[in-house]
């Protein structure tokens, strides 16, 4: 017991202080890209903190069995170099024993990263998805151009104002609604000017138009009703105005599966290969971690780092694969994971015959 909460611990700290320098090196090349969209005027200031902390949890998912992997093998790289594995074998440890003693952290990284990758990483998508539709209704209002008729919300309308000489006024200002669900008139507005702003109280945007006629036609393109008015508002929904096509990544993860063709099945072992990766690159930290004291405890990290961009570029083409439906979806990366489990036990099968060799040429020295 003692052994493996001082094993787990190891691991855990090692993959904790890995975790948190690659997500800073990420992040920060995230925030930058987020500032230079500030900066061209894509997105609010304020947006670029709400998408740095929504796409925290999937740049979480993505780097936390390599973080786990990378925290294993310097966890054990250094109980070799200080001498404590070869104590630890002196004493009937062997890696196999090993890797079932660091089994609860296995768990626990393999639980956090599917609850990462299988719903928080979704929701945090589809958020994303929504603020931005909702920042690009806004500049839409914003973006409507003096002396040019121009398609206002998603076809169902056209706008049309003169120049004004103060900027947030536009004149002689012409909007004509298309029948809709809401009402199956159409409508012809017109008025002398009009104010455009957003009412940050009511989170909506407005257009306030100034001594104008309101012309309500029927199907036949008669007029049934005039409206005259000094003031007259016009609300632009902000949820229905533009609403982006989403990349299968906003989709939950349970409509992924009722959904069932090849997109759907790639993106849905995507995500199972977050916490389905943990207990397989444990199986392959603890061989490829041995080292001898001298060589240090970074001597195997390059030969593990090729092997982990090995089992990335094989899930890469996997998917690809999926999606085409070259294989079915159901057998998803199954493959790839029997690989890893025999070169797993391979590596710890050799290890374990070169250790009782070395035993039995002690045991005749």
């Amino acid at each position: 017991m003692i052994l493996s909460r001082y094993l787990n611990r190891e691991v855990f700290s090692s993959t904790l202080a890995i975790l948190g320098v690659l997500f800073a090196i990420f992040i920060s090349q995230r925030i930058v890209k987020y500032l230079a969209q500030a900066a061209s005027g894509d997105i609010s200031g304020t947006m670029v903190w709400q998408m740095v902390l929504l796409y925290s949890p999937v740049l979480m998912g993505f780097l936390l069995p390599l973080a786990f992997f990378l925290g294993c093998l310097l966890a054990f790289s250094r109980l070799y170099v200080d001498s404590e594995m070869a104590v630890l074998r002196s004493v009937g440890v062997s890696e196999k024993k090993l890797i079932s003693l660091l089994l609860p952290i296995s768990v626990i990284i393999a639980l956090s990263g599917g609850a990462v990758s299988l719903w928080l990483a979704p929701v945090a998508n589809e958020t994303t998805y929504q603020i931005r539709d909702e920042h690009a209704s806004k500049l839409e209002l914003s973006m409507l151009e003096p002396g040019r008729f121009q398609i206002f919300q998603e076809g169902e309308g056209v706008v049309y104002a003169d120049s004004s000489d103060n900027p947030s006024h536009l004149g002689n200002f012409f909007l004509a609604e298309l029948p809709s669900e809401a009402s199956p008139y159409t409508r012809i507005i017109s008025a002398k000017s009009a104010q455009r702003y957003y009412d940050e109280t009511m989170d909506k945007n407005f257009l306030q138009l100034n001594d104008g006629y309101v012309y309500e036609l029927d199907a036949n393109k008669n007029v049934r009703k005039i409206t005259e008015f000094e003031n007259y508002y016009a609300r632009l929904e902000a949820e229905r105005s533009i609403v982006s096509r989403r990349k299968i990544s906003a989709t939950p993860t349970m409509k992924l599966l009722e959904t069932g063709d090849g997109a759907s099945w790639a993106e849905f072992h995507w995500r199972l290969a977050v916490p389905l990766s943990v207990p397989f690159l444990l199986l392959l930290a603890v061989p490829l971690s041995r080292v001898k004291p001298r060589e240090g405890k970074f001597a195997k990290m390059l030969p593990a780092l090729m092997v982990y961009i090995g089992y990335i570029v094989l899930i890469v083409i996997f998917r690809k694969w999926v999606e085409a439906e070259k294989i079915p979806g159901w057998l998803g990366f199954i493959p790839i994971y029997l690989v890893m489990a025999l070169f797993g036990f391979r590596l710890l099968h050799a290890h374990g015959r070169a250790n009782n060799k070395n035993k039995v040429k002690k045991a005749k020295d």
